[in-house]
């Protein structure tokens, strides 16, 4: 099993402002290594073998998360956004099979730390959260419209019974029939 990347072993700012040299892709790796050198002297900077790896695994990494962007874009595109958050929903699976992935990432190497434990369970707990938060979001937005349908409705019925000269059982029976309204 490999060490750890030199890389990952930087403090966070060097590793940061790699990332981001990384997320430009402007500089050859020997610009980049001469760029961390210079803004970083006190560090050791790491070894260019080291960050052609990182850069390949930091490559892999944004394009699947350029490839799960157009994936959801494209669903999206197809169903359309309305009230009932399919692209919410679309994110929410998109991180369930992400974390089940990791899972199993873990699951196969010979050693898993508690640490990985540890952020694989936060992680499907968060997911199993943002479910519980879309279903719940879309039955409040769902009540919501239902609720203000059903005003506008009884207001139109209101006006007919002044409008049509309806007596008040008459009025009564059309609110139950229609609108479910017991008075």
């Amino acid at each position: 099993m490999a060490g750890k990347s030199s890389i990952n072993r930087l403090p966070s700012m060097v590793k940061a402002y790699i990332q981001k040299l990384l997320r430009e892709d402007r500089m050859t790796l020997d610009d980049m290594l001469a760029d961390i050198q210079a803004r970083f002297p006190n560090e050791k900077a790491p070894s260019r073998s080291a960050l052609g790896r990182f850069k390949i695994g930091f490559d892999e990494l944004t394009d699947k998360v350029r490839q799960q962007r157009e994936m959801a874009e494209a669903f999206v595109g197809a169903f359309g956004e309305d009230a009932s958050d399919k692209t919410g929903v679309l994110l929410v699976e998109a991180i369930s099979t992400l974390t089940y992935q990791a899972a199993m990432g873990a699951h196969e190497k010979d050693e898993v730390t508690i640490a990985e434990v540890s952020a694989l369970a936060r992680a499907a707990k968060a997911t199993m959260e943002a479910r519980t938060m879309s279903v719940k979001e879309r039955q409040v937005i769902e009540k919501a419209a239902r609720d203000r349908l059903l005003q506008e409705q009884a207001a139109e019925l209101d006006s007919a019974v002044k409008a049509k000269g309806m007596t008040e059982d008459q009025a009564m029976f059309w609110r139950q029939k229609f609108l479910g309204v017991k008075r």
